[in-house]
């Protein structure tokens, strides 16, 4: 598998012997860098990547290292992102808000499927109101 920073560096239309020379890094260092996997580089060849690429270090690293998301939704055991929700209703009502959100970009954690779970059981009288009020105004 090749090194993503290659490709990066492809499309910047920058050379590892352009890299050295805005970083002071030697070529050698580099070269044997980009067989390597990212997760192996020392703090010094990631900076000089960073630096010819005009990136700050840590953007550089998300751009190559992606923490990929995951929606982990099971229905047979009635859990959304690891969370049990005993109510089979209220499961569905969840299940259903999460993947329309989730659809529209929100990356929902634990933590946030246990607050909206939280306010499911519990809801708050003040919402419950402005919800209310938003449903009968205009009627």
């Amino acid at each position: 598998m090749a090194n993503p920073i290659l490709g990066y560096l492809d499309n910047q239309r920058i050379s590892i012997n352009e890299v050295s020379k805005k970083s002071g890094v030697a070529v050698s260092t580099l070269d044997n860098a980009v067989k390597k996997s990212i997760e192996s580089w020392s703090i010094r060849t990631l900076d000089a990547f960073a630096l010819a690429l005009n990136e700050k270090p840590g953007d550089l690293l998300n751009k190559l290292q992606p923490n990929p998301y995951t929606l982990n939704i099971k229905d047979g055991k009635q859990t959304i992102q690891g969370v049990y929700i005993p109510d089979k209703e209220m499961y569905q009502q969840i299940r259903s808000a999460v993947e329309d959100n989730h659809l529209e970009g929100w990356n929902p954690t634990s933590k946030d499927v246990k607050f909206l779970l939280k306010n499911a059981l519990n809801p708050n009288p003040k919402d419950m109101e402005r919800i209310d009020r938003i449903w009968n105004e205009g009627r």
